[in-house]
């Protein structure tokens, strides 16, 4: 285990930001920024599946869904550890694996930028979990030293902005109506969702990091924004880079959401299912890689 509750100084900002105002906004959308991502999850399991009857650490974990089921996949003799440096989704992962009755999963907040972890893991996984840290290269160095020797990772992020039409197009609206402020009071999630996108980067910092066997795989995918209209503006303009836009922008921000919205709504009318949901395209990296020990 790591020590808890000790977070890097650069990463402070970030932490609070998750633990107030992203935290209620993701659970308030969870259904379009966890449950959306299911299927995509099963398919990096399904890529690289974790062994049975063994130890696995869930960087970032969240809400623990994920956790949850690395447990589930490693069978009754297998363990599952769930970190994130958010007190608040460790206390609901927490919650809904005890109502799940999960009997080998745990959760500890740490941030990998500071953890130090004994290595026993036989598997290490994250999917979103390693694109905020101010230094990456400490935090996936940490992660490698959790890892036994041959110790595989497995993860998920987001490619470049402009790859997922649903996060770009989306800011490209907001930015029609405003600009980025030079001064805000807003906290902020650090580098950002998409720090990871540029493949060379996300090689370098694993390199850096003493992994080795690293490999890069695209993925474009369908990403259902909402189950209607409103519920899909109201997700995009509360997660992501636009809504980062309107919340930097503060009351000015606000006062404009109203004709950001009906603007989004236009943008958004040609993903429009017939079922009513709209659904845009994404696009991450699945990443795998090796701690060689």
């Amino acid at each position: 285990m790591a020590q808890p509750g000790i977070t890097a100084p650069a990463n402070e900002e970030a932490v609070r930001a998750w633990d107030t105002v992203l935290y209620e906004r993701w659970k308030q959308h969870r259904e379009v920024f966890v449950e959306s991502l299911g299927d995509l999850t099963d398919e990096a399991f399904s890529r690289m599946p974790p062994p049975e009857g063994g130890r696995c650490i869930d960087v970032g974990c969240g809400f623990g869904d994920t956790t949850q089921r690395l447990a589930e996949l490693t069978g009754p003799e297998g363990f599952a550890l769930g970190t994130d440096s958010s007190s608040r989704f460790i206390d609901d992962a927490r919650d809904e694996a005890a109502a799940a009755g999960a009997h080998n999963v745990e959760f500890e907040v740490s941030d990998a930028q500071t953890a130090s972890w004994d290595p026993t893991f036989d598997y290490a996984f994250s999917r979103m979990g390693t694109q905020f840290f101010a230094a990456p290269v400490p935090a996936m160095r940490a992660v490698r030293g959790a890892l036994v020797p041959g110790g595989r990772l497995n993860k998920v992020c987001w490619r470049r902005k402009q790859d997922s039409p649903i996060w770009a197009e989306t800011e490209a609206v907001v930015q029609q109506f405003l600009t980025r402020p030079e001064e805000y009071e807003a906290d902020t999630c650090g580098p950002g969702p998409f720090s990871l996108g540029n493949p060379d980067t996300c090689r370098g910092i694993l390199e850096a990091a003493g992994f080795t066997d690293i490999d890069l795989v695209a993925r474009d995918f369908d990403y259902r924004m909402g189950r209607d209209m409103d519920a899909a503006i109201d997700a995009m303009l509360a997660i992501g880079p636009g809504a980062e836009l309107i919340r930097l922008n503060g009351e000015h921000g606000e006062r404009r959401r109203p004709e950001i919205a009906e603007a989004v709504a236009d943008r958004f009318a040609s993903w429009r299912q017939e079922d009513g949901s709209i659904v845009g395209r994404a696009s991450v990296w699945f990443v795998t890689a090796t701690n060689p020990g």
